[in-house]
């Protein structure tokens, strides 16, 4: 295995991170509305068969979920600010913004190069 893929491989480790707290963060906003909602279960009469609806059950799966989110985002900050380190030292800045977008914030390179105003194929050159 070369350096480039083996820095490939070190920065895909905090993508993993970010992806992780995408999909948590998107059940909580799920979750939240759900609890926040005043259309729920009991206020409109329907029946729902033979299982029961606890909002409490909701509001401990909230607080499970906001929880699993900061131990994720507090063990991920080292992986960043290495990254953002090695980054900020690369002697070309194209290179180094295009490698912040994808690795960092987690966008797909055909929307990284829509944002610098270049082709997907200048863009992975730049890379």
């Amino acid at each position: 295995m070369n350096n480039f893929d083996s820095n490939k491989k070190y920065f895909g480790r905090y993508l993993r991170y970010v992806k992780q707290v995408e999909r948590l963060a998107e059940r909580y906003n799920e979750l939240s509305v759900k609890v926040s909602s005043t259309h729920g279960l009991e206020l409109d009469g329907i029946p729902k068969g033979n299982k029961n609806y606890f909002l409490d059950d909701d509001i401990v799966e909230l607080d499970e979920l906001d929880h699993r989110i900061k131990l994720i985002k507090n063990e991920s900050i080292g992986f960043r600010r290495e990254i953002t380190s090695a980054l900020d030292h690369l002697d070309n800045p194209d290179c180094s913004a295009i490698l912040e977008e994808r690795f960092i914030y987690n966008k797909p390179m055909n929307v990284i190069a829509d944002d610098i105003y270049k082709s997907d194929r200048q863009t992975k050159y730049n890379t």
